[in-house]
This record gives structure tokens, sequence and C-alpha cells, in this order.
């Protein structure tokens, strides 16, 4: 019995010496690109190292904590080392969980690093921005990391249905919506996922609401944040300003000339009447767009921030200043309330064209989302969505657990409908882009070898191999 017990803290021993070595393999390679590339000050940079009133309360935060710690002209190589370390951690973290719930299965482990690690490689030697994330004065800087980190904790609840996950679930989901917008997907997430389980799969009403109630509880945190944030810097008690220009860009873009009619507030009709004269002599208008789908992607990128920074902002922003008192955050929720009436006028638009960029925004976020938009990944994407979900669904017949917590099947679903929410937030916000859409691109991929990794194991395949003559 001694001798047994010594052979069980033996393997033991084993395994943890061989995730401490993964660890420092992960640590190694995030860490090699703040040496090799330095910080990368990007044009977004400058508004969170200002602390722009447009911006969200946590990486403004995050930097200036380093500022404070490490001066101005020395703090950014160690916020790029500390996102690096995150990133090292995530991807660590995700490994050794699938490895946990997959029987200490080494190769699951490896590959869950590898997909996190191949999509930094992605960014950095092929992507035409040729630098990674982690070393990036960005949100994604922190985001990718935290939300890989939120979906194995959701993922651990879901599993075990411990408080601690949970907890840890929720702090990470006020961590992610502070730090920036689209990242209210994890709210959305969290919600859809408790009525999948607790409603759909197993009848627990009571349950459910108080998960439900928990999550409208963790959206009044984050905006109780924000507006402690803008408190403790600006001295006035408001969220972050800057949330409705993005669609209004869409509405812009989707509107027709009569669309002016829709306007009963004078200041707002000059507005738009103003910005889409400009729009149209610069064709940047759905009506200048090619008819395929990925020419009209290609237009409509090309005309967002055109329309946006140089067309609302200047036309606004410009009657703000003559007309305001000076006062910048006025300013800023004057500006946030002139896009916002623009956007509930124009929300009354004829639906054919705004509909059509819509769900072509979100066909290209899922090919986004997993490689990226061309017309032979694309065919890739569709044949791998496929694959995922003739697994997935193979998977709950043969072993008829559609009810119960099976660790492939669990996460395959939080994963694919954290893809899923995150493709209809950016969707109809702003075009999609691989900068929104890669933070489940190594998690799904994840998934997919799980998958496979069932449908080998419990379908005899490699029994068969074996004993073939």
């Amino acid at each position: 019995m001694k001798w047994a017990g010594k052979v069980k803290q033996d393997m033991q021993d084993k395994e943890k010496r061989w995730e401490i070595g993964l660890l420092g393999f992960c640590l190694l390679f995030y860490l090699i690109f703040p040496f090799l590339d330095g910080p990368v000050w990007c044009v977004d940079s400058n508004s969170y190292a200002a602390m722009d009133i447009t911006r969200e309360p946590l990486y403004p935060t995050f930097l200036w904590v380093f500022r404070r710690m490490f001066g101005e002209g020395n703090y950014l190589m160690p916020v790029v080392a500390v996102q690096s370390v995150l990133g090292a951690y995530a991807a660590w973290k995700l490994a050794v969980t699938v490895k946990e719930y997959k029987e200490g299965s080494r190769i699951l482990a490896v590959l869950a690093v590898c997909f996190q690690i191949g999509v930094v490689l992605l960014n950095r030697f092929v992507a035409k921005r040729g630098s990674s994330y982690t070393v990036s004065i960005m949100t994604e800087g922190m985001g990718f990391p935290l939300y890989v980190l939120f979906i194995v904790q959701l993922y651990k609840y879901m599993m075990e249905k411990r408080a601690r996950n949970l907890a840890g679930t929720a702090v990470l989901a006020v961590l992610l919506v502070s730090l920036r917008k689209q990242m209210l997907l994890t709210l959305c997430l969290m919600a859809v996922v408790f009525i999948l389980y607790f409603l759909i799969k197993k009848r627990e009403g009571k349950k459910l609401l108080g998960l439900l109630l928990l999550t409208a509880l963790l959206l009044l945190t984050g905006k109780g944040a924000d507006r402690l944030y803008n408190y403790l810097v600006r001295g006035q008690w408001v969220e972050h300003a800057g949330n409705s220009m993005g669609v209004l860009c869409t509405l812009i873009y989707t509107s027709g000339e009569a669309d002016d009619r829709l306007f009963q507030d004078e200041t707002l009709k000059r507005f738009y009447t103003e910005i889409n004269r400009q729009a149209g002599e610069a064709g940047c208008k759905i009506s200048y767009a090619p008819k395929d789908s990925m020419g009209l992607m290609t237009h409509y990128a090309d005309s967002y921030d055109v329309i946006g920074y140089g067309m609302i902002n200047p036309v606004v922003q410009g009657y703000i200043r003559e007309h305001g008192d000076g006062d910048p955050v006025h300013a800023a929720l004057q500006y946030d309330e002139y896009c916002g009436g623009m956007v509930k006028t124009l929300l009354g638009q004829e639906k054919g064209n705004l509909i059509r960029v819509v769900l072509a925004n979100i066909g290209e976020g899922f090919v986004n989302s997993v490689a990226r938009v061309h017309r032979v990944l694309n065919v890739y994407a569709v044949l791998a969505y496929l694959l995922y979900m003739g697994l997935y669904f193979r998977g709950i017949c043969v072993r008829k657990s559609w009810g119960k917590p099976e660790a492939t099947q669990t996460f395959a679903e939080i994963v694919l409908l954290g893809l899923a929410i995150n493709c209809g937030v950016v969707g109809v916000t702003i075009f999609s882009q691989p900068r929104y859409m890669i933070y489940s691109m190594g998690l799904f991929y994840c998934a997919l070898s799980m998958l496979l990794y069932d449908e080998i194991k419990y379908s005899g395949v490699l029994a068969r191999l074996f004993s073939a003559k």
C-alpha cells in the first residue's frame, strides 16, 4: 500500500515537472518578442496613454500605473513584458486545463499551446501589421490572454460548478468589459451558456435566475467602474464617450438620399445632410460598392474610417467647438448625444442595404475568426466549421452526452458560442477586421483538436490501423 502511494506521488510529481516545463517554454516564446520588437506604438496608443474620455478605464489605468512606477520614458518595456507574461500564462493555463479534463493528454495540451502560439506567429510574420499584439500598446495586448482565461474559467465552472470558478469568471468578465466595449460579448456569452445548460439541458430554473441576475450585476459593476474612473480622472460621474460613432458610420454608409426626411431635429438634419453629401462625393456609400459580398466588405471597410474620422468628427465636433462652452467632458457628452440622435433617426431607413451589410459583415467575421477572407480560404473556413459541427454532433450521438458536463462537448459549445456572439457584436457595430475577430482563433482549433481526438479514440480508428495487416 505504501509502495502504491509512492508510485502515485512520483507520477504526480512527474506531471507537475512536465507542466512547469511547459510553462517555461511558453514564457520563453512570448518573452522573445519584447526583446525582438520592443514596445510597438500604434495609431490608437496615444488615446490610451492620454486617458482619453473615449476609452474604457482598464488599459489607461494599467499604463498610468506603469508610468508612475517606471517614469514616462521607461514604462513601455515593462508594460509589454507583463503583457507577454500574461499571454504565456493564458496559453499555459488553457493547456493544463485541457490536459486535466482530457485524461492527462499531453498531446492535447501541447496542441493548445501551439494554437495560441500560431496566432502570435500569424500576427508577427504573416499579417501586414508585422508585430504580435502582446508587444503592442493597445487593448488587445491584454484582451487576447484575458479572454482565453475567461473561457477557461467559464469552462471550469460548467464542468465542476464550483463557486471559485464562477467568481473567477465574473472577475475576468468585469475586467474585459472595462478593457473594451466589444468585450460585452463575455456577459452575453455567460447568459447564453447559462440558458443552454440550466434551462434547455437541465431545467434548473432557480439556479438559472440567480446566474442571470449575477450577469446583470456584472454589467452594472462594469458601468460603475467606468463612472468611478472618470470621476477620479475628470471629476465627473460619467461613462466613457464615443459609443455611437461606429454604428452611425454604418447607417450613413447604407442610407439613401431621401433619408434626410426622417429627421425632425434641424441640427441633426444639418449634420446628416452635410455628412451624407461628403460621403457621396467621396464614393463612401453602398451605392458605389461592388455587388459581390467580398467587394462590398472591402468597400465598406475602406469607407468606414473615412466616414467616421473624416466626415462625422469634423462636422459634429466643429459645431460643438463653435457653439459649446469649451469644457472637454461636456463636449464629449454632446458629441455622443448628437451621434446617438442620428443613430436613432437613421434606424428608420429602409433596411435592405443595412441587412445586406450586416449579414456580409457577420459572414466575413466567421471567416476571419478561423482563417482570413480570401476566395480559397473562404471555402476552407466553411469546411472547418462543417468538420467542427459534424464531429460535435457525432460525439453527442455516440456518447449520449447532451445533458452531461462532458469535457469536449462543453468546451466546443462555449468556444463556438463565444465566436458566434463576437461575430454578431462586431457585425452590427464595425467592420470585421481580423483584429476584432481572432480572440477565438486559437480556442477554435483547440476545441477542434479535442473533437478529433475523441473521434479517433472512441471510433477505434487507431485500433483498426494497428491491427491491419
